[in-house]
């Protein structure tokens, strides 16, 4: 008899056959809580009767007659989700790398200190980000008190993207400290010598390139695309582009070269954590913002508890896993497939 390893064919290890009963609970509670109910969400969105909770025979209506109608809503999922998502790691890197890096002993100190705000429940910091945002909150308050200018904030784009970004943060700094941690700080010291110093102008021009579209994407969602031709607007994109192109300037070789490369995957695992949240949210827009920045997450939540259409919510679920899906996957490739300096 011809064995697996005679044939040319890896066989096998006892450890990997030995694997599938430890993971069977887990494939079940996946499949339990997970699989059946999506799969229950998208025969539901074929359903030819919008107001049964059970599928009744097949249709294309729900789509036809909800993605065109509610197409802003699902550009301001797209939009307010890109932008926090960005901010929360604009806000987190710095953070989780001066923790790795720097934090010496204190590191479980810091950590501790930056996420003891987020063991509040989710709906107060929601709450509370009402109040810091309000005419007469501590933020605006005394402005308008000492200026008599009334300042607005609350209902705007601003304040959601605001309320969902600082959400998002932890769930950026977790991944981003833990793939920092498993950088060998033995590579990082003999790269001192070959990159100990700053990218310069491979790492301004990068800056400003990305700097240039945060900065487009940010005035898109602040101010709307018809007035992003304003003096306004187009100074807010030109001072993104200045900021990122002085920082990619001064950003170290060594951070570009060997610490990024080294953790692309907790990079990755940063960007699901958040994205996939901030795409779906509908709370931070249902409290900070209005009726003009409502996210799809709102229009799905209000067809299923409130017009009992059913199909229609679960033809927009679909929707919107499908653009997370998509958006997710060229994400993933722009994180995967390119180094940070290759650009240039």
């Amino acid at each position: 008899m011809i064995s697996a390893q005679d044939a040319g064919q890896p066989a096998r290890s006892p450890g990997a056959r030995a694997g599938w009963p430890e993971m069977l609970p887990t494939l079940v509670w996946l499949a339990a809580l997970l699989i059946v109910p999506l799969v229950y969400i998208l025969r539901m969105s074929f359903s030819a009767d919008p107001f049964a909770l059970t599928a009744t025979g097949w249709s294309l209506a729900n789509y036809a007659d909800s993605i065109p109608f509610y197409w802003d809503n699902l550009l301001n999922s797209v939009l307010i989700g890109l932008s926090s998502t960005i901010l929360a790691f604009a806000i987190a890197m710095p953070v989780a790398y001066g923790i790795s890096f720097y934090g010496g002993r204190w590191k479980a100190v810091l950590l501790f200190a930056f996420f003891a705000p987020f063991l509040t429940s989710y709906l107060i910091r929601i709450v509370a980000w009402q109040t810091l945002l309000g005419a007469n909150g501590p933020l605006f308050g005394p402005l308008q008190q000492a200026t008599g200018i009334e300042v607005r904030v609350l209902g705007t784009p601003f304040a959601v993207v605001a309320g969902l970004t600082y959400q998002l943060v932890p769930f950026v700094l977790l991944p981003l400290y833990t793939a920092f941690n498993r950088v060998d700080r033995t590579l990082c010291a003999a790269a001192e010598d070959l990159y100990s110093g700053r990218c310069g102008r491979s790492g301004a021009i990068l800056g400003a390139a990305g700097g240039l579209a945060i900065g487009l994407l940010l005035a898109v969602v602040f101010f709307g695309g018809r007035g992003i031709a304003a003096p306004g607007p187009l100074l807010f994109v030109l001072a993104s582009a200045l900021l990122c192109s002085a920082i990619g300037g001064t950003m170290t070789e060594r951070f570009a070269l060997i610490v990024f490369p080294l953790s692309r995957n907790g990079f990755v695992a940063a960007a699901v954590l958040s994205f996939i949240p901030a795409l779906g949210d509908y709370v931070n827009a249902a409290l900070l913002g209005n009726v003009r920045t409502q996210m799809l997450g709102n229009v799905i939540q209000a067809k299923f508890l409130v017009e009992l259409d059913y199909a229609g919510a679960a033809a927009l679920s679909a929707t919107l896993l499908v653009a997370a899906m998509l958006l997710l996957t060229l994400l993933l490739r722009l994180i995967r497939g390119t180094e940070l300096l290759d650009v240039v």
